[in-house]
């Protein structure tokens, strides 16, 4: 029965993993528009879809939302490579990263996009290490970010900043100074702990896995 039973859980939990991860994040990216284009549909279709098919109205919506961000990533790729909106593109960058917090959120999302979609090896992230996180007792693994703000650094040196991603959507976290002496590097590629955090743990960095 018990072996059974973690059996069923083994081919389940992918499936339940990867369903919540794919409706969130469409509800994360659809949420802000589909108002708005319910309402559009509303106007110019027929209230009949609004006052007996809500739900059907909804999934219309986020449909349609998600066909348009569709086209306008293929529209911005596009544009990506031409010099003027590269120029664009690196001014947005050097705002985003003078606004107090606003640039935490933004160097995370921008090193968890290149570790997902990108080949590139040279990473905003300064590597993978273990740390002691909640307490001294336990350990965590982490992204070495970098020297924190220069007016902690003049109260205590030689700290170092470390972002404790959550699972399964490590895009939270925990930013903590520590000593030098309290970080342990490890040779743990970044995408590989993102996989792991996504896993809640049942994927191994390094460890060959049979898809078939």
């Amino acid at each position: 029965m018990k072996k059974t039973f973690l059996a069923g859980l083994a081919t389940l939990l992918p499936i339940a993993v990867t369903i919540f991860l794919v409706v969130f994040v469409v509800d994360l990216l659809t949420a802000p528009f589909a108002g708005t284009v319910e309402d559009i549909i509303t106007e110019h279709g027929t209230t009949e879809l609004a006052e007996k098919h809500k739900y059907l109205l909804i999934i219309i919506s986020r449909i349609v939302v998600l066909i348009i961000f569709f086209f306008a990533i293929l529209i911005l790729g596009f544009f990506g490579r031409k010099l003027a909106f590269s120029w664009f593109i690196n001014f947005a960058h050097r705002v985003f990263y003078k606004i107090p917090i606003i640039k935490t959120i933004y160097r995370i999302s921008r090193e968890i996009s290149a570790s997902v979609f990108s080949n590139d090896k040279k990473k905003l992230f300064k590597g993978t290490v273990s740390v002691p996180f909640p307490h001294e007792k336990c350990r965590a693994l982490g992204l070495l970010s970098g020297d924190p703000p220069y007016q902690v650094q003049e109260k205590q040196g030689g700290l170092k900043s470390v972002f404790i991603p959550t699972a399964p959507h490590p895009v939270s976290g925990f930013l903590v100074m520590y000593n030098q002496d309290e970080i342990r590097n490890t040779n743990i590629e970044t995408e590989d702990l993102f996989k792991f955090l996504l896993s809640c743990g049942l994927y191994h960095p390094g460890e060959e896995k049979n898809e078939s």
